[in-house]
């Protein structure tokens, strides 16, 4: 709030030739100028208000603004007591110092915004490492420790004979497997999120939802599939996990009917999983939306649609969840491509 402040008391000076009749063309274009740059410095600081620089941060650009008023404000203060003039201000005057006072303030803005976002850009690249370190260690003793489960778990269950004791060891080594496949699946998002500065791919729709529904059970509930073989989408090259954890998801949570399809409208292919179970908590889609924060009381059962939002997100897709009638549906939003028999085809015309 400090610079828009600061560009509110900065529009008297500015504004003062168009309170003084008779001032020349040059003087109201000066003012004019100003007026726009302490506008501006309204808007900046209600924009950086509401943006998600922290704290500190936010601080820290203020603390610009505030260097290049001071600077600047002692320099004309100083030019003033040299020339004798601090006693008589003329129109002239104030219209100089609030012209020179407004753009150094703009400036010093833009130059903390940049000295903001390089400070933020360090945090980011300080707390990636650290995610990155920790993510690596914790998939690494996941994953071993697992193993080792479910290789004690078999070893009980092939020497015990009560009955009872046998189901609790293959009771442990299945909640082994899937702490096994947590392991695997925290490093599928992870690698979506390194890829978020990456190039997408053109992807067949078809053939990513075939690939998906590879290993659904067909006894465990009744699956179709409508999507055109032609239709293609730019994405992330894990979108066909992405999608698998969602079939997986419908199979799993929903109900006897999974049904998938696909749509082309305006540019964008919307990639559609429907069940006809009870359908995905309300306190979990606004987790995994961002609509409200983790917290030991909502965090989501488990990571499927968190990696379906990260490689969405990754490609700049969209993941978002609905009910239609009877179905519960979770969609992947993806920007359109053209398919690669057609570019073919059109450099073959522009070559002949």
């Amino acid at each position: 709030m400090a610079i828009s402040l600061t560009g509110i008391a900065l529009l008297l000076p500015n504004l003062a030739p168009f309170l003084e009749p008779g001032q020349p063309a040059v003087g109201l274009g000066l003012a004019g100028l100003g007026v726009a740059v302490c506008l501006g410095l309204v808007v900046a600081g209600a924009l950086l208000y509401r943006s998600g620089f922290s704290t500190p941060n936010a601080v820290r650009i203020a603390g610009w603004n505030f260097l290049g008023l001071v600077v600047l404000g002692v320099v004309l203060l100083t030019h003033g007591a040299y020339r004798d003039a601090l006693g008589a201000v003329t129109t002239a005057d104030a219209l100089a110092a609030g012209n020179v006072l407004a753009i150094s303030a703009a400036a010093h803005v833009i130059i903390g915004v940049h000295d903001a976002q390089r400070v933020r850009a360090q945090q980011l690249a300080r707390e990636r490492e650290k995610f990155a370190v920790l993510s690596r260690v914790l998939r690494h003793n996941l994953r071993n420790d697992a193993t080792v489960l479910m290789g004690q778990s078999d070893r009980l269950a092939s020497q015990l004979d009560d009955p009872s004791l046998t189901e609790v060891a293959e009771t442990v080594r299945r909640h082994s497997e899937e702490v096994g496949d947590l392991a695997t699946k925290t490093r599928v998002m992870v690698d979506a999120l390194d890829r978020r500065s990456a190039s997408n791919v053109r992807v067949n729709v078809g053939d990513a939802v075939d690939t998906a529904v590879t290993g659904v059970d067909p006894d465990a509930a009744s699956l179709s599939v409508d999507v055109a073989d032609d239709l293609w989408i730019w994405a992330d090259e894990q979108i066909e996990s992405a999608l698998a954890e969602l079939v997986e998801n419908a199979v799993e949570h929903g109900g006897e009917r999974v049904r998938i399809t696909a749509t082309d409208a305006d540019g964008t292919v919307e990639i559609r999983v429907a069940d006809d179970g009870p359908g995905v908590p309300e306190d979990e889609r606004a987790v995994v939306t961002g609509r409200e924060e983790i917290t030991q009381l909502t965090h989501g059962s488990g990571l499927g649609l968190w990696i379906a939002r990260s490689v969405a997100e990754a490609a700049n897709g969209t993941l978002a969840f609905e009910t239609d009638e009877e179905w519960t549906v979770v969609s992947l939003a993806h920007e359109r491509a053209a398919p690669p028999a057609a570019i073919a085809g059109d450099a073959a015309t522009a070559t002949a």
